[in-house]
């Protein structure tokens, strides 16, 4: 490749997201309908290596070993050995190098099972991935795609490297292990601004995240540590190491024994010279009082409670790969800590029905045993039961074909929480689907953001389920629900309030769609442009996940400070914090990540020393905030 090919390759993939597909496959010099060559493939992948992510280098038995004896307070127990030995004090020097042996046992076998276990885990996952090779479609191992390759994906497909979306139909992707985003982000093949953010770039997939809903083709625009989770390893592989607190103090008391212990020597030498004695008996004397001065059982007693604190941390499945890392743990005074997946389930659950009739349904886990009694949902004419079947049957994700499996619902995130929902208020999604018969869909896309189905009952009626944003559901909407339960005139100021009631449910950092259904006196003529009724809104959210408000308290108890680092908007990151309680009491104070713009590591420091919640924040930032409070003195 000559340098003006290679600047103006990298002048493409530098902001892949910025620039058209045509771009970028003209660029990467590939034929989108044929794909690499094979050969061609073979090259590229000699020349930017596999498409891997650089783990932590797998530390040897040696290596392990030998980190048993690099306390200063080790070293000063060995030489006071070697010096009891050669003075005769071979008992004392026995009993030294037997706790020195039990020390180094001891935290040898505790770090090298978690070594194996952590690389097991590393080993345990293998992904293949739907490529088009000269012509064909081939299923070819993660690990051997490179950079130009065309790759296909469908929802449930998991993304194996970046890549420029070159077709999407209807197409949503899960990146909350990158962006933070707990909702699915709906894609296009448009491109996007350069400075666009990386929860902002639409036209782009990144590895490790997973396709929900729909399809994709897609041209790949980097591979391995050049990805954007790559750079996210190679940050965390550029921090520096830093001693524990335990390591400090023990190295700050080896310190101290060291003079203490030469201290004693040289007085003794000086009072034994003055005295007149043997320079052997003098030198004798004044090492046994040094070596009395070294407390032998300091290392094995820690060690031994370090152990302790790891074999806990096993029985809670937590691995820990270093002794120290436990003391760690309990000199903290600041969590920083991720909201979507770890604060929260990283699964959107609704949490309440807004009806047309004026009624509010808040949706509980345990709801179900007599909720379909204070409801009707046995009743189909119900306006709950009507905005339930509309939620289910307008609606493209599946349950699993038996109770086993409906715990892991296919399909996007929202889409899924609206059928488990329904099942928990009694309806059996699966048998209810199977009495319709689908006459046309309009799919959900970006554009228009709705989606309508069109079904005809086993009874031969036919009827329209539309779902999707507020404003525009209400626009074609004509009629909706009234409290008497008859269906009533749509006019502009009860629509205007339903708006509100749209933003009110917002404002709560709920994710809100509305429903509506259209029936149709006969299935010749399926309008679906207007005359629709309005049955209600739906609110989700990601919920906290179980016994995370007991553990914040708990550590708030102990003194502990948790700040949320969210990619997340500040809305949604600002009512997880509220109710998990992050602020004790007080008004949550969240910040933007455009806050840290132009700011030093000591104003980011202030700010996190302050701040409950940094939201929309990226890994560099999140970095940045934790080394800005160990520089100020935090134990993070």
């Amino acid at each position: 490749m000559t340098a003006a090919n290679k600047d103006f390759r990298e002048k493409f993939l530098s902001a892949p997201h910025a620039f058209s597909a045509a771009q970028i496959i003209a660029a990467l010099g590939v034929d989108a309908p044929i794909g690499l060559s094979n050969e061609e493939a073979d090259l590229r992948l000699t020349r930017d290596g596999a498409n891997t992510l650089e783990h932590s280098a797998e530390r040897s038995w040696l290596s392990i070993l030998l980190g048993q004896f690099s306390s200063i307070i080790v070293w000063l127990l060995a030489f006071a050995a070697i010096v009891a030995w050669f003075t005769e004090s071979r008992l004392e020097a026995a009993a030294i190098l037997v706790v020195l042996l039990l020390n180094a046992v001891i935290g040898f076998a505790i770090e090298w099972q978690a070594g194996r276990a952590l690389n097991a885990l590393q080993k345990a996952t293998h992904l293949v991935v739907r490529v088009r090779r000269g012509g064909r479609e081939l299923l070819v191992d993660a690990a051997q795609i490179v950079v130009g390759d065309i790759v296909i994906l469908t929802a449930g497909d998991r993304v194996s490297a970046d890549a420029r979306l070159i077709e999407a139909v209807n197409l949503r992707g899960d990146e909350s292990t990158l962006t933070g985003e707990s909702v699915a982000v709906e894609k296009s093949i448009e491109a996007v601004e350069s400075a666009a953010p990386l929860a902002e770039r639409r036209s782009m997939l990144y590895l490790g995240t997973n396709i929900v809903a729909g399809r994709a083709e897609a041209i790949v625009t980097a591979t391995g540590k050049q990805t954007e989770l790559g750079r996210i390893g190679e940050l965390i592989a550029e921090t520096k190491s830093e001693q524990t607190p335990l390591e400090r103090k023990l190295a700050e008391l080896g310190k101290k024994l060291v003079y203490v212990v030469l201290g004693i020597a040289a007085l003794m030498l000086l009072a034994g010279f003055l005295r007149g004695d043997e320079w052997w008996l003098i030198l004798k004397v004044s090492v046994s009082l040094a070596v009395a001065a070294v407390p032998e059982g300091l290392p094995a007693v820690t060690t031994l409670i370090l152990a302790l604190g790891v074999l806990r941390m096993a029985r809670r499945n937590a691995i820990v790969r270093k002794l120290s890392a436990v003391e760690t743990l309990g000199s903290v005074t600041v969590i920083c800590t991720d909201k979507t997946g770890t604060l929260t389930e990283n699964r959107m659950t609704v949490q309440e029905y807004r009806l047309a009739n004026a009624q509010t349904i808040k949706s509980f886990p345990n709801f179900k045993n007599n909720l379909t009694e204070k409801t009707g949902v046995n009743s189909p004419d119900d306006n709950f039961s009507r905005l339930l079947r509309v939620s289910f049957l307008c609606n493209d994700a599946s349950l699993g074909s038996n109770s086993a499996d409906k715990n892991q619902p296919i399909g996007d995130p929202t889409e899924t929480a609206l059928l488990v929902a329904a099942e928990q208020f009694g309806f059996n999604v699966g048998r209810e689907k199977s009495n319709y018969k689908k006459l046309l869909e309009h799919p959900f896309d970006a554009v228009t953001k709705q989606m309508i189905t069109v079904l005809q009952a086993a009874d031969g009626k036919a009827f329209a389920a539309l779902k999707g944003a507020p404003a525009v559901v209400l626009d074609i909407c004509d009629t909706y629900i009234s409290e008497d339960g008859k269906s009533t005139i749509l006019d502009d100021e009860t629509r205007n309030n339903f708006l509100k009631i749209n933003q009110e449910m917002a404002d709560g950092a709920l994710r809100v769609l509305a429903f509506a259904d259209k029936k149709f006196a006969d299935s010749t003529n399926l309008e679906i442009e207007n005359g629709f009724t309005f049955l209600g809104f739906v609110g989700m959210s990601d919920p906290p996940r179980e016994g995370v408000a007991e553990a914040v308290q708990a550590a708030q108890k102990a003194g502990i400070r948790v700040v949320m680092l969210t990619g997340d908007q500040i809305n949604t990151a600002r009512a997880v914090a509220f109710q998990l309680n992050l602020s004790q009491g007080e008004d949550v104070f969240a910040l933007h990540s455009d806050d840290l713009i132009n700011s030093d590591k000591s104003e980011i420091a202030q700010m996190a020393l302050q701040a409950h919640v940094f939201a929309r924040v990226s890994p560099e930032d999140k970095l940045r905030i934790v080394e800005a409070l160990q520089k100020a003195g935090e134990i993070v």
